[in-house]
């Protein structure tokens, strides 16, 4: 009986999680220790204007970024704690955007990840591309 009320409440925690990801207006992506990205919510999409199967196939330092940042550059940054900050990234029509970022560095089944927060240093929205 208890196992099966820790159950429900995991799956009521990570239903929650998934929503709260889902609907955030702030851009979120999940990427790997190899810069790959994992997963992006619908705000990521929007200020970055690629889709979720286009975000797949890049890495988080090399298309978006308008400055390219080497692998061992970006793993320096984390390395020194460099978790805030802003730069400007190169939009999918080529556009750029300066945005405001957060890094945290977390795990997923045992291996280095880093949830990467976006938002525009204007504070506006970007609305997803049509």
């Amino acid at each position: 009986m208890a196992s099966d009320i820790c159950r429900l409440t995991e799956i009521v925690q990570l239903t929650l999680l998934g929503d709260s990801w889902e609907s955030a207006d702030l851009g979120a992506a999940l990427f790997d220790g190899q810069r790959r990205i994992l997963a992006a919510n619908p705000a990521y999409c929007a200020l970055t204007g690629y889709s979720r199967e286009e975000l797949s196939s890049l890495s988080a330092g090399q298309s978006l970024l308008a400055e390219e940042l080497s692998g061992a550059e970006f793993i320096a940054r984390i390395a020194r704690h460099d978790y805030v900050g802003q730069l400007m990234i190169r939009r999918e029509d080529g556009t750029l955007l300066p945005i405001n970022y957060m890094i945290v560095p977390t795990h997923v089944s045992e291996r280095r990840a880093f949830v990467s927060i976006i938002w525009p240093q204007d504070g506006d929205r970007v609305e997803a591309p049509k």
